[in-house]
């Protein structure tokens, strides 16, 4: 890392992508387990605002970031979000169609394709991860190529796990799938998010 302002702009944006992470996950957590994420969304508000002000305060000194940058990285995140939704489509697109097929009474109880619906947020997360090491790349970060790793190993995790407890558990609800895999990964992906962005910060203090 060549320039200070980079790592902290690369902390910024990296905490942000925690933030989201822990404000989805909100919506797919119980009454008594929600004040997890929203602990992380407080935090990764912190966190997000701290790189921002450490970025304006190091940014004099000198940054890699050109328009040419800028441009690649739009588009490549352009490119980059059109495949991750094309692939969570197809994850849930027999759901769907089997749910759109049926009538209005049956369609709570309609199951085709429905245990395919847990690999949606390990997908998102896995792309979450890739995002990370472009931002790396872009920013010239390397540093940041251990989070992106991180986040890897957090997707598994959380897939693993979430596979683990729906084992030992009953379902509840009609959501035997995500009700486990979507808090969970949501939880370790955004935990290792904004621990990858503190991580970046403390390195330019």
């Amino acid at each position: 890392m060549e320039h200070t302002s980079d790592g902290a702009l690369a902390a910024t944006a990296v905490s942000v992508l925690g933030t989201l992470w822990f404000a989805w996950t909100v919506r797919h957590s119980g009454p008594r387990s929600r004040f997890l994420p929203i602990g992380g969304v407080v935090l990764g508000v912190v966190v997000g605002a701290l790189g921002v002000l450490t970025t304006v305060r190091t940014w004099p000194d000198g940054t890699s970031v050109t328009g040419g940058v800028v441009s690649i990285y739009a588009a490549a995140l352009l490119v980059h979000g059109a495949v991750t939704r094309f692939a969570t489509g197809a994850i849930a697109s027999r759901y769907r169609r089997a749910k759109a097929a049926a009538k209005d009474a049956d369609k709570a109880s309609v199951t085709t394709g429905k245990s395919r619906l847990h690999l949606i947020p390990t997908v998102v997360s896995v792309s979450t991860a890739i995002q990370v090491a472009v931002i790396a790349n872009t920013l010239d970060v390397p540093h940041l190529y251990l989070g992106a790793a991180a986040g890897l190993v957090a997707a598994a995790a959380a897939w693993l796990l979430g596979g683990l407890l729906r084992l030992v558990t009953s379902p509840r609800g009609h959501r035997p799938t995500v009700a486990l895999a979507h808090p969970l990964t949501g939880l370790l992906t955004g935990a290792v998010l904004l621990a990858t962005a503190v991580w970046l910060l403390l390195g330019t203090a």
